[in-house]
């Protein structure tokens, strides 16, 4: 069985449940880990056992172990792998040793959460992604959070993460209102989207949308809707989370362009563009 999927620009990945890496797809920054900048049409075994969860930046790669420890390869030129050698990591490198439990990774920047609940950010800031309060761009993890945070995903330039308490915070680029603060001001330093009740987000590396799932069951998106990816009916940018479901959703995802919910009957609702049959619906 796959435990694990991770898809983004141009190449995607998978977790079988013995532990074993695969990928295949684009490999031109190395973002297959497999020591070459061959694509692979087929999926090759990166690893064999040990790794948990995998996520993919739109040139380079994240993944947990199952001791906790944190790994990239790919691009680094911003130093989204966490080391000062801003160049390509054809195989993976070790980025963190502590236990890691989730991690997001965007266009040329990465976010990961500890087991003690702090949150970290790491490489390309040019809008204040990272959180730090500059847009001074970082070769090693900046504390962004001490304790709280249990969960945190990532836009092309933005970062949003969830705590304990149900909360929702947002950091970066906001020109379509993807941060959902109410404007379109590009934040350096978090600021809170919602007080309570959210319990799941979309990660997508390669997108301007926030979206979330609270424990009402309701769904909720902000950012860029040109293409009616936000799912609220019309093409319209919302710099405030409209409600694109009421109940019964169980997970949600974005891509570039579009977006998916899924409910809890197990049917999957897909919205925004409908090019190269991105939807399946014909």
């Amino acid at each position: 069985g796959v435990e694990s999927v991770a898809a983004c620009g141009y190449h995607s990945l998978f977790v079988k449940s013995d532990g074993s890496l695969w990928g295949f797809g684009y490999n031109e920054h190395g973002e297959l880990g497999l020591g070459d900048k061959a694509n692979r049409l087929t999926p090759t075994q990166i690893f064999t056992h040990g790794v948990k969860l995998v996520i993919s930046g739109v040139y380079h790669t994240l993944f947990i172990k199952s001791d906790g420890s944190l790994w990239g390869m790919g691009d680094n030129r911003d130093g989204q792998l966490g080391n000062n050698l801003k160049s390509y990591y054809l195989e993976p490198i070790q980025i963190n040793a502590g236990e890691v439990v989730s991690v997001a990774g965007g266009y040329y920047h990465s976010a990961f959460v500890k087991a003690d609940g702090s949150l970290w950010s790491i490489g390309k800031n040019n809008y204040g992604q990272l959180g730090d309060g500059t847009t001074t761009d970082r070769s090693t993890p900046v504390q962004i959070e001490s304790s709280g945070v249990v969960e945190v995903s990532a836009g092309t330039y933005q970062t949003f993460y969830r705590k304990a308490d149900g909360s929702l915070w947002a950091v970066g680029y906001n020109g379509h209102g993807q941060l959902g603060d109410g404007t379109t001001t590009n934040r350096s330093t978090p600021v809170q989207i919602e007080a309570s009740g959210v319990v799941s987000l979309a990660d997508s590396s390669y997108s301007y949308v926030t979206r979330y799932g609270k424990s009402d069951g309701s769904a909720w998106a902000a950012g860029y809707n040109y293409f009616g990816q936000l799912g609220d009916g019309s093409n319209i940018d919302r710099n405030q989370s409209v409600q694109i479901a009421a109940s019964g959703v169980r997970s949600v995802s974005s891509g570039l362009r579009f977006g998916y919910i899924r409910l809890n009957t197990g049917e999957l609702k897909g919205f925004g563009n409908r090019s190269y049959g991105r939807l399946g619906d014909g």
